[in-house]
């Protein structure tokens, strides 16, 4: 199916995903709350993450989204 790019809003926390649907695997492109979680020792954004869950949620279609989720075109490819 491919990788699309996801901007998903939780609240006051922002994140761009990108998903393979393929492989089922996630990269966090860019996350408000990074910092947050760098400074809790977290590296790599955790699969139960909410931001992740509600990617994951809109890209394989098990269930609707808790967070508002939009897909977006990559700017630079």
């Amino acid at each position: 199916m491919g990788m699309p790019c996801l901007e998903i809003r939780l609240r006051r926390t922002v994140a761009i995903i990108e998903i393979d649907t393929d492989s089922r695997t996630w990269t966090t492109i860019s996350c408000t709350n990074m910092e947050v979680c760098r400074s809790n020792g977290i590296s790599k954004c955790p699969p139960y993450c909410e931001l992740i869950v509600a990617a994951k949620d809109y890209a394989y279609g098990r269930r609707k989204p808790k967070a508002q989720v939009l897909e977006i075109t990559k700017a630079l490819e």
